[in-house]
């Protein structure tokens, strides 16, 4: 039996940026507010405590330079807006479902798209024992794909049974399919509700 490995690839895509650029904003939040307490409370001497928040120096010369300064704060908004709006764009824009090129060669490369390596994992999996549907997502990227399973079990059906199953004939005909000795699997299992009965 294939050794089981925890993996992320599979499971969702990869939130590594959304949580650094959301570290980063916490920590250099949490600076600028110790600094401002620090400052505040007179650690740094009471002249600098008791100064205005907007230095006077640079409060004269927005005066000076208005003009320049609604330039500079405008700049700075639009750009702002831009960022956001390509983060917002980037959360919600839908996974890849990755084609998967099976072969290169001079005449062409012989690629099998995403749908139809999904409806043949289907298919097979549900043969196996105990499964009464099955729902396969491809993920991932062309180099690295990756496969999402959701199964619907019979009441009572062996799980384990289920699983030696699925992975020495399922994902182990897709591994061949693909020539690579491993890809990257989520399952996720579901029960079948029994039939509801009459009570008389």
């Amino acid at each position: 039996m294939t050794e089981i490995k925890p993996s992320s690839t599979p499971i969702g895509r990869s939130a590594a940026f959304e949580r650094g650029a959301v570290v980063l904003l916490g920590v250099l939040s949490l600076l600028a507010g110790a600094a401002a307490i620090v400052v505040g409370s007179g650690a740094l001497g009471v002249f600098r405590a008791r100064r205005p928040v907007a230095d006077p120096l640079l409060a004269q010369w927005l005066a000076d330079h208005a003009q320049l300064a609604g330039v500079i704060g405008l700049v700075a908004g639009v750009m702002l807006f831009v960022i956001g709006l390509w983060w917002v764009v980037r959360a919600l824009r839908p996974e890849q479902r990755p084609d998967v090129r099976l072969e290169h060669a001079d005449a062409g490369d012989l690629n099998v798209t995403a749908g139809a390596l999904a409806n043949a994992v289907r298919t097979d999996a549900e043969q196996v024992s105990g499964v009464t549907r099955a729902r396969v997502r491809m993920a991932g990227t062309d180099r690295s794909p990756s496969l999402r399973l959701t199964l619907s079990l019979k009441e009572g059906t062996n799980v384990r049974h289920v699983w030696e199953e699925l992975d020495e004939k399922v994902l182990a005909r897709a591994r061949q399919a693909l020539g690579r000795e491993t890809l990257p699997t989520a399952i996720r299992l579901r029960l079948d509700r029994g039939p509801k009965q009459r009570v008389r």
